[in-house]
């Protein structure tokens, strides 16, 4: 027999009072959002900019961001499958093999109708070329040693960083257009008031390249590749992870400047909404039950 759900059930009166809760924060954020100067949205291959009551969509990559990375993505393709593996090939793993195999010939015939210069493509080849001689070794002997994936990774990884600089390349350049035409149009004022948030994945969030530009652009903290958003009091760049909706990104703006304010009233802390609710309780009190106390924060990565 199962246990009782620990949930109020809808009927509880202090279920309703937490609903009324709900409702009334998420109104108020709505109205946050509404009276917020200009805010930007990076999800995917769009910025999106919401100024004055309107909305206005531009680029944040063209399709070469998709090209180069899709390349790169080849030879970790191929390692993620052979890693680890002993003795002969099971048929799921040859018939991923031979599928990627065909893909290989499919893309280079594709390569002269790409807008690559003679680098770019001479490099893609390379990439594609090794990659194809790996694929027919090991689906013609049904087995691969450790040392030569371990070298062929090795020297791929050199056009694959090639391949990455480009990308991120494409998204900076083809970012900073859109966000400079944007900023001609408004005013001082409104520059400055200028916040942004970035869709993320939880593995991209530590130097996600929009983050990054975003921060030297507004003028916040940068760290470079290890540059994230952090809880200080007033930033201006936020990261949405795994959140790739564009109605859930403006609102995580929106909490944001509405806890500071909770925060600082309630607790005479800006950023305290920005962790746990339970986190200094919990801190105390695992404190107790195992007789030890918190290691201090680590310094930043890379300093």
């Amino acid at each position: 027999m199962s246990e009782p759900s620990a949930a109020l059930p809808p009927s509880d009166p202090l279920a309703t009072l937490n609903a009324a809760f709900r409702e009334a924060y998420a109104a108020r954020r709505d109205a946050v959002l509404a009276e917020m100067g200009p805010v930007i949205a990076q999800i995917d291959d769009l910025l999106i900019l919401r100024m004055r009551g309107k909305r206005h969509e531009g680029p944040a990559r063209t399709r070469r961001y998709h090209e180069f990375k899709s390349l790169a993505h080849l030879p970790l393709a191929l390692y993620v499958l052979l890693s680890g593996r002993r003795g002969a090939l099971d048929e799921a793993t040859r018939e991923r093999l031979t599928t990627l195999r065909r893909l290989v010939t499919d893309t280079e015939a594709s390569l002269a109708q790409r807008a690559f210069s003679p680098e770019e493509r001479t490099r893609q080849h390379r990439l594609l070329g090794a990659a194809r001689d790996q694929f027919d070794q090991v689906l013609s002997s049904g087995t691969i040693s450790a040392g030569t994936l371990a070298a062929y990774v090795r020297a791929q990884a050199p056009d694959l960083l090639r391949n990455a600089e480009d990308a991120a390349r494409d998204q900076l350049e083809t970012m900073h257009a859109t966000v400079e035409a944007w900023k001609q149009r408004m005013t001082p004022e409104e520059r400055d008031q200028l916040r942004a948030v970035v869709a993320v994945s939880h593995m991209s969030r530590p130097g996600n390249v929009a983050v990054q530009y975003f921060s030297v652009t507004l003028g916040e903290r940068w760290e470079g590749r290890f540059d994230q958003e952090g809880l200080e009091p007033g930033k201006r760049v936020l990261a949405a992870e795994t959140t790739f909706d564009e109605e859930a990104s403006f609102a995580l703006l929106a909490t944001h400047v509405l806890d500071a304010n909770v925060g600082t009233r309630f607790f005479g802390e800006e950023t305290r909404l920005s962790r746990d609710a339970l986190a200094d309780a919990a801190e105390r009190l695992l404190a107790k039950m195992f007789h030890q106390e918190p290691a201090p924060p680590s310094p930043p990565t890379g300093v």
